[in-house]
């Protein structure tokens, strides 16, 4: 168990330091100890749209309110995109993420 968590905790770090370059990303929870689950958002991107491009490109993200409508009411936005990461998931694949991310939101800004 504890070499599946190290391996989650380095895609979920590798996913964040990518994505963390995109501007303009809003990621939601970024506390030291938690799940490889990476939720985010973009001001003026809705996360419906930035979901149908990503999954056009074989990207397959969660899109919604995650089971958490009050959250995300209090936030005041329309929901946010999810990537999980599990030991099935490799650093290749998080950096495939990462640059289908740059793209879909360069082609939806």
């Amino acid at each position: 168990m504890d070499n599946i968590r190290y391996h989650e905790d380095k895609l979920l770090k590798l996913a964040t330091d990518k994505l963390s370059e995109i501007e303009g990303i809003n990621i939601i929870g970024e506390a030291t100890e938690k799940t490889a689950v990476l939720s985010f958002l973009f001001k003026y991107i809705h996360p419906y749209d930035l979901g149908i491009l990503l999954d056009q490109m074989g990207i397959a993200v969660r899109t919604g309110h995650h089971c958490a409508q009050p959250l995300v009411v209090m936030l005041r936005v329309p929901g946010t995109a999810r990537a999980s990461f599990g030991i099935y998931n490799t650093g290749e694949e998080v950096l495939a993420f990462a640059d289908a991310m740059k793209k879909a939101v360069g082609m939806l800004r």
